[in-house]
């Protein structure tokens, strides 16, 4: 169990080191639902020990030109910190549910959990640098994962009813599509 969480640990250190390095954007056709599905995989050892169902609700979204390295670290995060948000919940199941889809011309992707939630104070800090409430979190996660969202010119946002309320994220990009020749 141990070296389990120290393996996320160093996910967790290498994937914000790499979202650090090198601030070049490289556009290429993405399948969002494949992408996803490369997240979910990268976190699938940390939700079958914590007991999470995945609920996927992908619409029909056409490849799109983004920055699939950036799109994914923020994805890996974001399914991370939902399966974390069960830490000592046992009374309810853990269902973390990815919704993908188009809005006019945004893609709009959600992590959603039933979760700890997050409180109102907390909230106003919850993209700020070096802010956590893990005790051995870093900061670094939420944060990079804004100024990623914002460098490929959408957004990153937070939802919550407060304490033991779960939370949403949801990130928008603009849906850049492929052309096809």
């Amino acid at each position: 169990a141990q070296l389990s969480k120290s393996v996320d640990h160093i996910k967790d250190i290498v994937s914000t080191q790499q979202s650090y390095a090198g601030a070049s954007t490289l556009l290429e056709p993405v399948n969002i639902s494949a992408l996803m599905d490369d997240a979910l995989r990268m976190n699938a050892g940390a939700l079958s020990r914590h007991n999470v169902t995945v609920v996927k609700e992908y619409g029909q979204v056409p490849e799109i030109m983004a920055d699939k390295h950036r799109l994914l670290l923020i994805m890996v995060n974001l399914i991370s910190n939902a399966k974390q948000a069960y830490g000592g919940i046992t009374n309810r199941p853990h269902t973390v549910k990815l919704s993908v889809g188009l809005v006019d011309d945004l893609l709009r992707i959600s992590v959603a959990d039933d979760g700890v939630g997050i409180t109102t104070q907390h909230m106003k800090r919850i993209f700020s640098h070096g802010f956590t409430t893990k005790p051995d979190g870093h900061g670094f996660g939420l944060h990079s994962a804004v100024i990623a969202a914002q460098e490929m010119g959408g957004a990153l946002s937070a939802f919550s009813d407060g304490a033991d309320k779960g939370a949403c994220f949801t990130l928008e990009l603009p849906a850049r599509r492929v052309a096809h020749a």
